[in-house]
């Protein structure tokens, strides 16, 4: 898609205060894919071989506001709900960087208020991404909400 993913353009639509409902029609079915579509707003989540009969019911049902998504992204949004990860343990200076991260600051920002530098900044977020299980910094913030990493 031009100008970003479905996933950028549910989530513009979103912050413009558009009433409107999404089925994403996409080939791609990972965890990570559907999370993503799901958290931004999506009614429903369906590959795109969908039959076209089931396609228009989808449709049809998120115009409804029910949540539709394909019986296979259901069932993996389940068992991710079942399955509750263990809560990541951060060090000091990562949950410290985390919180600069969540004050939008920038590396080089992290480094002068924690003095430290930039390069130690990057090293210290990129263990907070993979202790996480994620590759970006709003995802880390996400995360981090979730699991209270950055209540005192």
């Amino acid at each position: 898609m031009p100008g970003g993913g479905g996933v950028d353009a549910i989530e513009r639509m979103a912050r413009a205060g558009l009433a409107c409902r999404v089925v994403v029609l996409t080939t791609y079915e990972t965890d990570r894919d559907i999370l993503r579509a799901v958290e931004a707003g999506a009614a429903g989540y369906h590959l795109k071989d969908l039959p076209r009969a089931e396609l228009a019911e989808a449709v049809r049902a998120a115009a409804r506001g029910e949540m539709v998504p394909a019986p296979s992204v259901a069932a993996r949004l389940v068992d991710r709900l079942r399955t509750k990860p263990e809560r990541p343990r951060l060090s000091e200076r990562e949950t410290a960087v985390l919180r600069l991260v969540v004050e939008r600051c920038t590396n080089a920002d992290i480094g002068r208020r924690l003095f430290i530098g930039e390069s130690t900044a990057k090293t210290y977020l990129l263990r907070v991404f993979g202790k996480s299980g994620v590759d970006d910094r709003t995802a880390a913030v996400t995360y981090a909400m979730r699991f209270g990493l950055l209540e005192e």
